[in-house]
């Protein structure tokens, strides 16, 4: 069996990754995050499927495990399935970071018809966070997510590709805005045929693209504005000479404990707009998105990260 040319690049990638991630902690090896690691407020959004696309130039504090569920609940209203897709992001230090989902689905009994339950998709994915680098104006990542389709999932959820995904991320915050940055992410989408049928949807490219997308982040303590600005085509590096262009503004809400029943954990909500323009037409849509984030560190015997911002 031939091995797809995706995973010897996830090998290679995550083995680079972990070298230099492991050089650097030998030689900032302290108990405490450094000043350069934590200029991003932790209380900042990660990516959300769907709604935020971004990878922030930031990682996860170290030692700290983020469990992250976020069930499509608009589901309910529109398929015959519930998708529940669950991830894991692991700190490994103050600058290195993995991460890893499973996208589950599940018939949830409202319509006619059986869909089953299973998988449809596994992710994983990996990121270092330069600390010197373009210091002081620029935090940088560099990092790369990939995906595999699993299983016989209803044909709609996959597009029976695997993805390798490397990409490098610059974020600039605003002295004199509080609260406002500016990102701009360069990466890839390498993609090759699995054995999972699938189709693709509308708009998205069939074959390997390059994607340049600048976007703003706006912190305002409870409140998340966002907009995405996604410049895909496969001239470069794919078949074709397709061009996809997306805008994405969004907001996202921090729930305030007394909407959640005073539960443990972070509590998010979304909402945003996409516009996208391309070779299949001209597309407007609306999403909405609903997510629950636990911190893990308590039973790993670390400390609690403060709790989100009170919503005003």
């Amino acid at each position: 069996m031939i091995t797809p040319p995706w995973r010897i690049l996830s090998w290679i990638a995550l083995f680079c990754l972990l070298t230099v991630a492991a050089e650097a902690q030998a030689q900032n090896d302290a108990a405490t995050a450094s000043p350069a690691a934590i200029s991003w407020e932790q209380n900042a959004i990660s990516r959300i499927q769907d709604l935020f696309e971004l990878d922030l130039p930031k990682t996860e504090r170290p030692g700290q495990v983020q469990f992250s569920f976020q069930p499509h609940l608009r589901d309910l209203l529109n398929k015959g399935y519930l998708r529940f897709p669950l991830e894991l992001r692991w700190g490994v230090n103050d600058h290195f970071e993995l991460n890893s989902d499973i996208d589950t689905y599940f018939d949830h009994g409202l319509r006619k018809g059986s869909y089953g339950d299973g998988i449809s998709a596994l992710h994983f994915g990996a990121k270092y966070a330069w600390l010197e680098w373009l210091k002081p104006t620029w935090d940088t990542s560099v990092g790369f997510n990939s995906s595999i389709p699993v299983s016989r999932p209803p044909i709609e959820l996959t597009d029976g590709h695997d993805h390798f995904v490397p990409y490098i991320v610059f974020g600039h915050k605003l002295d004199d805005v509080p609260g406002l940055s500016g990102l701009f992410n360069v990466h890839a989408d390498f993609i090759t045929a699995s054995s999972t049928p699938g189709s693709f949807g509308k708009n998205e490219p069939h074959s390997n693209s390059l994607s340049v997308t600048p976007g703003v982040l706006y912190d305002r303590d409870a409140w998340h504005y966002t907009l995405e600005v996604d410049c895909t085509t496969t001239r470069f590096i794919g078949s074709g000479s397709h061009d996809f262009l997306t805008i994405r503004p969004g907001v996202v809400w921090d729930l305030p404990k007394a909407l959640v029943f005073n539960a443990r954990g972070r509590w998010l909500a979304g909402f945003n707009l996409t516009f996208v323009f391309g070779p299949d037409g001209n597309t407007i849509s609306t999403g909405g998105r609903f997510r629950g984030e636990l911190n893990l560190a308590r039973p790993f015997g670390r400390s609690q990260p403060a709790d989100p911002p009170p919503a005003n």
